[in-house]
């Protein structure tokens, strides 16, 4: 690209289990457009309307960007940020409480796609 703050980076995408391979154009270190790369095994320069929706995700005014606790009542509305530090506890904690109350097999575990990060 002729623009020096402007950049292709090589990446894929997370939208779903398939990893396509994805061009990301950054510009002032903000994706402004991807594509497919026609040079990935997989999906050859094709992309899905999700994958092609990835902007749009990323770059969403209602998008959380960091970790969020209630601070009201369920179904108010009301939350306050947290640190990632405190999150990872309060997940910690909940998940003790529950393997103490009614032993490890209560939790379970459930994987899916990743989104973009």
């Amino acid at each position: 690209m002729p623009n020096s703050n402007k950049q292709i980076v090589k990446t894929v995408c997370s939208m779903c289990y398939c990893g396509c391979g994805v061009l990301a154009h950054v510009k002032d270190g903000k994706v402004i457009k991807i594509k497919g790369d026609p040079d990935h095994p997989s999906n050859k320069g094709a992309l899905c309307h999700t994958a092609l929706a990835g902007i749009e995700l990323l770059y969403h005014p209602d998008r959380l960007n960091y970790p969020m606790k209630r601070a009201g009542k369920r179904g108010e509305g009301k939350w306050q940020k947290i640190s990632w530090d405190e999150a990872l506890d309060n997940i910690a904690d909940k998940l003790n409480e529950i393997k103490e109350k009614d032993g490890a097999e209560a939790i379970s575990l459930s994987l899916g796609s990743a989104l973009y990060s």
